[in-house]
């Protein structure tokens, strides 16, 4: 049997010069997005570990960012974070785990989205307490000079909690005494910490999942990676 696979003697395969620039172009995009992940994710780990240096070198100088306690320039957060880690108990520890990112590409334009939890633990009030927030965060990645770097980006939060590091060491009385009130209901115990530990009230800019301010950040988002205007 003839094998209908093979080439005829003297001809080219057929949608070879297609498949090569098919190959290259894939290649490229493969490139693009392991940068862009490589960079989301150090950002993260350059922020636990305080190097304020590598975390400036993830954002363009004219970036923004929108978290609980912030919305403003990108540069000026990470100001903020070195002022607010160094207010830290000795006991104190946060960690970022990212993770499930998924990337758009349109040329020089990328949305990376992906889950972030936020393990924290403090020392407040003479009791250790154990953190979690549940997000996920929301990049606008612009290349530059060949290279990547976020533009944007915009924590949409889920949901968190908050325990005592030693079960049964802290008093009912202190829970009860507790003003939660201010705070989204989504992200009141993160929304508290951060005011008690630091004197950071959250940002009126906060985006919560499920509400109308997520929808629209999403959108948006679509909007400026098709070609659209910024999205802030």
């Amino acid at each position: 049997m003839a094998d209908l696979n093979r080439p005829r003697a003297g001809a080219e395969p057929a949608g070879m010069s297609d498949s090569t620039m098919n190959d290259e172009a894939r290649l490229s995009a493969v490139a693009d997005k392991v940068e862009i992940v490589e960079v989301a994710m150090r950002s993260h780990v350059c922020r636990d570990t305080g190097d304020w240096d590598g975390l400036k070198a993830c954002f363009h100088a004219d970036a923004r960012i929108t978290v609980s306690w912030f919305s403003g320039n990108a540069h000026e957060f990470i100001e903020g974070s070195r002022n607010m880690m160094g207010g830290h108990h000795p006991g104190d520890s946060q960690k970022h785990f990212a993770g499930n990112p998924r990337v758009a590409l349109n040329g020089g334009r990328a949305v990376c989205e992906y889950y972030l939890t936020l393990h924290q633990r403090r020392w407040l009030d003479g009791y250790e307490f154990d953190f979690q927030t549940w997000s996920s965060v929301v990049d606008l990645f612009v290349r530059r000079e060949g290279a990547w770097r976020v533009l944007e980006r915009t924590m949409v939060y889920e949901k968190d909690r908050m325990d005592p590091h030693k079960p049964g060491e802290v008093p009912e009385s202190y829970f009860a005494g507790m003003d939660l009130s201010p705070y989204p209901k989504a992200l009141r115990y993160h929304c508290w910490r951060n005011e008690k530990s630091s004197g950071s009230p959250p940002s009126k800019d906060i985006v919560i999942e499920g509400t109308e301010a997520a929808r629209a950040t999403r959108e948006a988002v679509q909007t400026w990676l098709a070609g659209g205007g910024a999205v802030s």
